[in-house]
C-alpha cells in the first residue's frame, strides 16, 4: 500500500516517504533480510548457542524476523494524515483546528507551540521557499534516492551476486 505524496506530508512537516516505517521505504527490511541470510549462511544457529551463552541467538533470529516482515506493527501503512501515530509535540490537532494541511501554512507560523523547534524552522524555511509542490518532489526524491528522516542519512542496501567462473 503506497500513499501519495500530500498524504505523506505530515503536520509537523517531515516527509513520511523517508521513514525508515514507511511501507513503501525499503532499505530497513533489506537490511534486516540481508543480516539474516548472513547469519543463517553462516550456521550461526547450530553453533552460537552452545558457544556464546551470554548472546540469546534464538531471540536475536527472532528480532530479525520481526524487523523484515512487511505484515509487523513496525511498518506504517499511513502517515499521521491517515490517523496513524504521532509523537507527544505532534502539532496534529492544532493543524486540524486551524485548518491546515501542514503547520508551516498557518498564519500564526511559528506560534509559541513550535517556535523552539528548530529542526522545524528550518523545515519550514526551505518549504516556504520552494513551495509545497517542488518540495514535496524533493522529498520523494530524496525518499527514492533512500534518505531517512529520522537519521538524516541516505542508506544504499544492495546485493550484488559474483558471476560464476
Amino acid at each position: 500500500m503506497h500513499m501519495d505524496r500530500d498524504d505523506l506530508l505530515t503536520y509537523c512537516g517531515t516527509y513520511g516517504g523517508s521513514c525508515a516505517r514507511y511501507a513503501g521505504y525499503k532499505a530497513f527490511r533489506t537490511a534486516a533480510n540481508i543480516v539474516a541470510e548472513i547469519v543463517d549462511s553462516h550456521g550461526f544457529h547450530y553453533w552460537m548457542p552452545q558457544e556464546v551463552k551470554e548472546f540469546d541467538y534464538t531471540e536475536f533470529r527472532k528480532g530479525l524476523e520481526f524487523f523484515k516482515s512487511e505484515d509487523t506493527w513496525l511498518v506504517c501503512l499511513k502517515c499521521c494524515k491517515g490517523g496513524g501515530g504521532s509523537p507527544p509535540d505532534c502539532p496534529r490537532e492544532c493543524c486540524i483546528e486551524h485548518g491546515v494541511d501542514v503547520c508551516f501554512e498557518c498564519g500564526e507560523f511559528p506560534c509559541d507551540k513550535v517556535k523552539d523547534n528548530v529542526e522545524m524552522l528550518k523545515t519550514s524555511k526551505k518549504y516556504l521557499e520552494l513551495g509545497r509542490e517542488e518540495w514535496l518532489r524533493r522529498q520523494d526524491e530524496k525518499a527514492q534516492k533512500g534518505y531517512e528522516n529520522h537519521t538524516k542519512k541516505f542508506y544504499e542496501i544492495s546485493v550484488k551476486t559474483s558471476p560464476r567462473s
